[in-house]
């Protein structure tokens, strides 16, 4: 699957570029998050991105933000959603 980036290129998606983007916004909250948890986090995340996705075969940089935001949510982790979005801005 390509992600469509802020600037309109093509870019293959890549799970260790989302899983980074959360321990960043991890490690400024008291969350506690182990590499393990994070892991099961982007799995989650990719899995959403590809059922969105299955029939256009594209996401988007913002797409993948609000599933993050969305994901990190639903698992109780508000204060990494806190950061996260402060991070990506």
């Amino acid at each position: 699957m390509q992600v469509i980036k802020k600037d309109g290129r093509l870019q293959e998606l890549e799970a260790n570029k989302i899983k980074v983007s959360i321990l960043n916004a991890t490690s400024g909250t008291k969350a506690l998050l182990n590499e393990s948890d994070i892991n099961v986090l982007v799995k989650d995340i990719i899995k959403s991105i590809e059922n969105l996705r299955s029939e256009y075969g594209n996401t988007s940089s913002y797409e993948i933000i609000g599933v993050v935001v969305d994901v990190l949510k639903r698992d109780g982790f508000e204060e990494v959603v806190s950061s996260y979005v402060g991070y990506e801005k």
